[in-house]
C-alpha cells in the first residue's frame, strides 16, 4: 500500500480532538499530512512515512500536541528493513526480551498512550540494547 487515510485522535493538555492522518508515496518520498481543528494542517516529506510522522510530531510537540497513532508509542520503532521495503508504514512493538509483532504506524490509539519523538527514540535504543544483552546472555 502506497497511500492511506485514517481518522485518529490528537490531544493537548488533556483535551482530545478528532483528526485525519493521510500518507502517500510521491515518486521519490513519503508525504504525511495530519489535519485537525486544533492546529490546522501539518505536513512533512521524508524518505519513509514513519520519519515524516516524526517530523510532524517534532513540529507539534512544543505546543503540547500528541498524535494518537501506534507509531508514536514509546515501545514502537521500525527496523531499517521495514523502512526500506515497507516505507515505514509498519513498525515493531518491542519488549526488553524481544522485537515483537509488527503494528501499523498509523493505527489509531489513545493519544494519552503516546510520547515525544525524543523519548520514543531513547526508549527504542534502550530496548534494542536490552534485547542485544539478553541474546548474548541466553
Amino acid at each position: 500500500m502506497t497511500e492511506g487515510e485514517r481518522t485518529i485522535q490528537v490531544s493537548r493538555e488533556g483535551i482530545v480532538r478528532d483528526a485525519t492522518v493521510a500518507w502517500r508515496f510521491d515518486r521519490t518520498s513519503w508525504i504525511v499530512e495530519i489535519v485537525s481543528a486544533g492546529f490546522g494542517t501539518a505536513q512533512a516529506r521524508a524518505d519513509d512515512a514513519f520519519e515524516a510522522l516524526c517530523l510532524i510530531r517534532e513540529e507539534l510537540e512544543p505546543f503540547g500536541w500528541r498524535i494518537g497513532v501506534a507509531g508514536a508509542q514509546a515501545d514502537v520503532w521500525p527496523s531499517g528493513m521495514a523502512r526500506d521495503q515497507g516505507g515505514g508504514q509498519r513498525a515493531y512493538r518491542m519488549t526488553t526480551e524481544q522485537v515483537g509483532d509488527l503494528v501499523d504506524t498509523f493505527e489509531p490509539v489513545d493519544p494519552e498512550t503516546v510520547t515525544t519523538v525524543a523519548l520514543q527514540r531513547a526508549e527504542s535504543d534502550r530496548l534494542y540494547e536490552a534485547i542485544r544483552r539478553s541474546a548474548r546472555v541466553g
